[in-house]
């Protein structure tokens, strides 16, 4: 009997801790016409896998997942908050301008892969170039919201 309740008690929890994360994948009709434009216009080469609504916490935000491996994070306006290219690199679109400029000047070769939107600015994911001390490994790069340069991440 005492088995019963501690197995019970951790289901209960466990029901309780997942009702706050809801996903549910969706035609890609169904994305805000904000992410469809985008993905129209930075990935015109490319087909959407799979979309997903999720809610958690009361946040609406979408996921996405291009045939070419990129996967992108959209908040319920449709705006991007996150893209990561697997096999490719990031749409010009989705650098400012200062931010692709900085990495051409102090890291030419090199190309963006990943970038996250975050709050007061942006972290940038690029390969380091082959002449770099260790050529393909990965450098994080933090920008303010104006696309200035803070520092690398480690």
């Amino acid at each position: 009997m005492k088995k019963f309740i501690v197995f019970l008690t951790a289901a209960v929890a466990g029901i309780i801790a997942l009702s706050g994360c809801e996903e549910v994948k969706i035609n890609e009709n169904r994305l805000p016409e904000t992410a469809r434009t985008f993905i129209r216009q930075n990935f015109p080469h490319t087909t959407i896998l799979s979309a997903e609504k999720e809610k958690e916490d009361g946040v609406k935000q979408y996921n996405v997942r291009l045939a070419d491996g990129t996967e992108i994070e959209f908040d319920a306006k449709g705006n991007w908050k996150s893209i990561e290219c697997e096999f490719s690199v990031l749409p010009e679109a989705a650098l400012l301008p200062t931010i692709s400029e900085y990495i051409v000047e102090n890291y030419p070769g090199s190309k963006a892969y990943k970038i996250d939107r975050k709050y007061g600015g942006y972290e940038v994911e690029i390969t380091a170039p082959s002449g770099s001390p260790q050529p393909g490994s990965d450098i994080g790069l933090i920008f303010n919201a104006f696309g200035e340069f803070v520092r690398e991440s480690r």
